[in-house]
């Protein structure tokens, strides 16, 4: 339809020429007006189509619907024409109601371990889990015919169905049954239960792994590091007469106890992974680790564990020297190896800077130096030939720095418990005597020798008195000139000399008095 006057083509439901203005014929008008309106929808539950066939309502009428001005879905009510040029109302629209308050979402419960609140066996009641790994979770026990705590190690049950972790599992219970050092933990039980359900009950530590000392208090003094490693050498050197090689130490895998005479007790766990490379445990061995596989931790790896080569003690040797890198310096031997491959090019080709020149402010004697560098050679051959040189070393460091009280490696423990003032140094005693006195330099108080760590550990009995040595007096010159012992001895010899030459005067005198009297004759 187009306009009468301009010839534009009008809008059907214009009442006005959108060109001229010109209004729309009076004949279109009516016939517009006569078009019916919809009926209200009937109760026989058919929808009724809005006008305009298909077209969505607007928004105007969707606001009408919603205030409750007549049915959902009816006939929208007629919209009043209203003069040409004068704006559409614009529909307000309702605020929607504030919803109300809800309480605060606490997290998600956790779901209840299955295991809790079991016995195993009849022997081991599960009261707590204590943490989990990739292979197995640990849990706190109960020895129930006896009362005692106990650590229950179990395995995974989707992992049990992996013939070679079961067997891997069973080769750890065997293997940490067979040893009985003091710094190992002790295994009390390995067995399976009905269900299936691997286990192996140790000792329940009480004590602080040395990662979580780590990074509470690194870097450590070296007296504490020297001491931790002569302990630690302790539970390997049995581990390698039997033929087992850790493979996987790391300061996770080391506990400190507080034990009577040593705040820092060491023991070594997780034998999970360890290689027997002689003699048999549990019966038959089987191989568990394919050629050229490689299990461990990388950053403690020695070169020829990363190359899958043999192994022996020396590589728990190489990985002693990484932990103790740490201790002292606070970081590894290789801060600067970023990622597996550079850390691995790292162990095999480069060579770490000596602990002292890492942590200067740490004042690491030369000797902890060349103990650790030669425990980091990459050549297996020149490192300790065995733990227990090692262990001598250690001893042989804290014995020349004055640390022992009576030369005794296990008092360092009792020595660093120790106030300050209660540690006798050989060389911190003031000398009494002629030594003493005006001009002549004194002797360092004790305390001001005493170990930085000193105070950071909590005070322990003192040693018996015996145990406490003092500096010998001095040696007072001798005075020149032959002593009195030798002058006694002098005139001692000049008298038997006299004594033999009167004797034989007489004898010469009696011969001739008998020879005179027989020539008278």
């Amino acid at each position: 339809m187009k306009c009468q006057k301009c010839g534009t083509q009008l809008d059907p439901e214009g009442r006005f020429c959108g060109s001229c203005g010109t209004p729309v014929s009076s004949s279109i008008a009516p016939a517009r007006a006569a078009t019916p309106n919809p009926a209200p929808p009937q109760s026989s539950g058919q929808s009724v189509k809005p006008p305009g066939g298909n077209k969505a309502p607007s928004a105007a009428e969707a606001t009408v619907a919603m205030r409750g001005s007549g049915p959902i879905g009816g006939p929208p009510p007629a919209a009043s024409p209203r003069p040409y040029g004068t704006p559409a109302p614009v529909p307000v629209a309702q605020a929607a109601p504030a919803p109300a308050p809800r309480a605060p979402a606490g997290p998600p419960a956790a779901p209840k371990d299955p295991y809790i609140g079991k016995t195993l066996n009849n022997r081991y009641l599960i009261e707590d889990k204590l943490g989990e790994g990739g292979f197995g979770a640990v849990y706190k026990a109960k020895q129930v015919q006896i009362g005692r705590q106990v650590a229950l190690k179990l395995l995974h049950p989707d992992t049990a169905r992996d013939p070679n972790l079961v067997a891997r599992f069973r080769r750890e219970g065997a293997v940490a049954c067979s040893l009985k050092d003091a710094h190992t933990i002790t295994t009390y039980d390995f067995d399976q239960t009905p269900e299936g359900v691997l286990y192996i009950a140790m000792e329940l530590l009480t004590g602080r792994s040395l990662h979580d000392v780590f990074h509470a208090e690194a870097p450590l003094h070296w007296m504490r590091v020297a001491h931790v490693l002569e302990q630690m050498c302790s539970s390997l050197g049995e581990a390698h007469t039997q033929g087992i090689v850790h493979r996987d130490l790391k300061p996770e895998n080391i506990y400190l106890e507080k034990r009577p005479g040593d705040p820092e007790f060491v023991k070594i766990l997780d034998f999970g992974i360890a290689k027997i490379v002689s003699g048999e445990i549990g019966g038959q061995s089987p191989q568990l680790t394919a050629t050229g596989q490689t299990l461990g931790t990388l950053e403690y790896m020695s070169p020829e564990q990363l190359m899958g080569k043999q192994l022996d003690g020396r590589s728990d040797v190489y990985a002693m020297g990484v932990l103790g890198y740490e201790l002292l310096t606070g970081r590894l031997p290789f801060p600067d190896a970023v990622g597996p491959a550079a850390l691995i090019a790292a162990q095999l080709k480069k060579t770490p800077e000596p602990p002292s020149v890492a942590k200067p402010a740490a004042q690491i004697p030369p000797g902890i130096d060349q103990l650790i560098l030669k425990m980091l050679e990459k050549n297996k051959d020149k490192r300790h030939a065995n733990v227990e040189e090692v262990a001598e070393n250690c001893k042989q460091l804290l014995v020349t720095s004055g640390a022992l009280l009576g030369g005794s490696v296990s008092a360092v423990g009792a020595a660093a418990a120790m106030p300050a003032s209660a540690v006798s140094f050989r060389a911190a005693t003031p000398v009494p005597g002629p030594a003493s006195g005006p001009g002549v330099p004194q002797a360092v108080p004790a305390a001001a020798s005493a170990p930085a760590f000193a105070s950071q550990i909590t005070p322990a009995p003192l040693p018996p008195p015996m145990m406490m040595q003092a500096a010998p007096p001095p040696r007072v010159p001798a005075p020149s000139g032959p002593s009195t012992q030798a002058v006694i001895l002098e005139s001692g010899a000049a008298s038997r000399k006299g004594l033999f030459m009167a004797i034989g005067l007489a004898v010469v005198v009696a011969l001739a008095v008998v020879i005179a009297l027989v020539l008278k004759k």
